[in-house]
C-alpha cells in the first residue's frame, strides 16, 4: 500500500505543512483534553454527578483518544511525509479499530443503561 500520492488530492509544500500543523494541533488537544477528563473522572471528588453519566463521559474520552491515536495521527505523519510510511498494519488498524472500538463502546453503554434485577 506504499503510494506516493495516496489520494486525489494534491498540496503544495506549504499548504502540506500547514495542515499537518493543524491535524498535530487536533491531536495533542484531544490527547491532552481526553487525558485530563479520564484522570478527573477516576477521581473520586472531582465529579459529584451520576455514575452512570460518569462512565458515559469516560467511554466518549476513550473513543476519542482511539480515533485521535488511530487516525489522526497517522494522517498528520502521512500529510508530513507526502506519503503512507506506517505499512500496512497500521493502515488496517486506521480503519477497523475506531468502527470496532465505537461500536464496542456503544455497546457498553446500552448495557449500562439496562436496570439490573
Amino acid at each position: 500500500m506504499t503510494s506516493s500520492n495516496y489520494s486525489n488530492i494534491t498540496f503544495g509544500t506549504a499548504e502540506r505543512y500547514s495542515w499537518a500543523a493543524y491535524v498535530l494541533f487536533g491531536f495533542l488537544s484531544s490527547l491532552i483534553g481526553d487525558t485530563l477528563i479520564l484522570i478527573g473522572s477516576f477521581q473520586k471528588v472531582s465529579f459529584k454527578v451520576n455514575k452512570l453519566i460518569v462512565i458515559v463521559v469516560q467511554y466518549i474520552a476513550v473513543c476519542d483518544l482511539v480515533n485521535a491515536i488511530f487516525n489522526v495521527l497517522p494522517g498528520a505523519i502521512s500529510l508530513l511525509t507526502n506519503s503512507w510510511v506506517l505499512g500496512d498494519a497500521v493502515c488496517h488498524a486506521r480503519f477497523i479499530l475506531p468502527i470496532s472500538f465505537s461500536q464496542q463502546a456503544c455497546s457498553l453503554s446500552q448495557c449500562s443503561l439496562q436496570p439490573s434485577s
